[in-house]
């Protein structure tokens, strides 16, 4: 569907929702396609909302990191995993950024353009392949939209959640933690499975996040927050005050939610399935979106390129997808933090292969049999040798 010749274009591209998939395709089309015009529309004041997104060395393509390195506030040189019954480290850049840093970014390219404009508390009613209706009735004209509005969690098509409250704290005694901790499973196992995830941005200021892969989306906010102060003298901090609060559900569906119409408007984000099923992180598919669009001329968005991200996207999700359906349907309590032992005794470059989207055949059959405990070798070997 085009837009008829004689309607006044508003914009090259429409993004509709401020949130990181269309900052990312926002700052890639910068950076590649400077001409173009973009007009992106958020309903808050700012862009982003409160989180922290965090990715791992291959998650963001060599390719987009021109236009995506200033979003990085932290690099680590791997991360830490600990287990009842082992302990391991993971070789291989982990980076975060948070929202803050998200929105200054992006607004310090839009400033310096004419051509790329921010506009703020616009509440969307509908849009199409070439226009956007707004909640007041105006209507804006574009070559392109680009829908990426959030999660629409009630098109989850069963699985579970990762679900989340993460305290960023102020310490009262610095501590010397070099790396971040991934997963820290030796806390009390319920509801699902459970871990604490941290995050060291500096001596004295670290994020705490009680995660769990639940089958319940429900979640009990305040008890989680209390919790976290409690059990964190027993992960080595003394907290003095929490400066910030991030709550978190996001979907983990055993049937893949990936949307890949050839026809506008292109839905992006957690609402297109533009999300890793296996983790619920969002930024490796998110980045894949953004570089494609900014590649390809506007009027070859769905030629040949676009069928070949689509087709390897589409199966990454169903791959990882199924190992949900696996996960929240037959594995629950110890055979589920079991089940997340042996997927992490799998080698360095597997682990971020699933992580990035890039699992390979050979990943695949490793991750099924080779490093499941379903199968005889799986059970049969212990988590004593996290090198393995």
């Amino acid at each position: 569907m085009k837009a008829p010749s004689n309607t006044r274009m508003d914009a090259d591209y429409l993004l509709v929702g401020g949130g990181l998939q269309n900052a990312l395709i926002l700052l890639a089309l910068a950076e590649r396609q400077p001409e173009a015009s973009i007009l992106l529309l958020e309903r808050e004041d700012a862009l982003g909302g409160n989180h922290i997104w965090s990715f791992q060395t291959l998650d963001l393509p060599a390719s987009a990191m021109g236009w995506a390195a200033p979003l990085i506030e932290y690099r680590w040189p791997g991360y830490q995993l600990h287990f009842r019954e082992s302990s391991r480290w993971v070789e291989g850049v982990y980076s975060s950024l948070s929202s803050e840093q998200l929105d200054r970014v992006v607004r310090q390219v839009a400033a310096t353009r004419a051509n790329i404009r921010i506009q703020t508390g616009a509440t969307v009613a509908s849009c199409d392949a070439c226009s956007v209706t707004l909640s007041d009735g105006r209507v804006l004209h574009g070559r392109l939209v680009v829908d990426a509005r959030g999660p629409d969690n009630g098109a989850r098509r069963g699985g579970g959640y990762q679900k989340f409250v993460g305290l960023e704290c102020r310490l009262r005694q610095p501590v010397s933690m070099s790396a971040p901790i991934l997963m820290d499973t030796r806390c009390a196992q319920r509801d699902g499975f459970r871990f604490h995830y941290v995050l060291p941005f500096a001596e004295d200021r670290v994020l705490i996040e009680d995660t769990y892969f639940s089958n319940d989306p429900a979640l009990d906010v305040s008890t989680l927050r209390d919790g976290i102060v409690a059990e964190a003298a027993g992960l080595g901090f003394e907290i003095e005050s929490v400066l910030r609060t991030e709550v978190g559900v996001l979907p983990m569906p055993s049937f893949s939610t990936f949307s890949s119409r050839h026809r506008g408007p292109l839905q992006g984000g957690y609402a297109g399935g533009w999300f890793n099923p296996g983790t619920g992180y969002s930024l490796a598919a998110a980045a894949r979106l953004a570089e494609h669009l900014s590649s390809v001329p506007i009027d070859a968005v769905y030629g040949p390129a676009w069928r070949r991200l689509v087709r390897h996207i589409r199966v990454q999700s169903h791959f990882l997808a199924f190992l949900n359906l696996l996960m929240f349907g037959f594995f629950h309590d110890a055979q589920r933090t079991k089940l997340m032992e042996r997927f992490y005794l799998l080698p360095d470059d597997v682990v971020h292969r699933f992580f990035a989207m890039e699992t390979t055949l050979v990943d695949m059959w490793r991750i099924m049999w080779v490093g499941a405990p379903w199968t005889p070798k799986g059970w049969g070997k212990r988590a004593a040798c996290p090198s393995d």
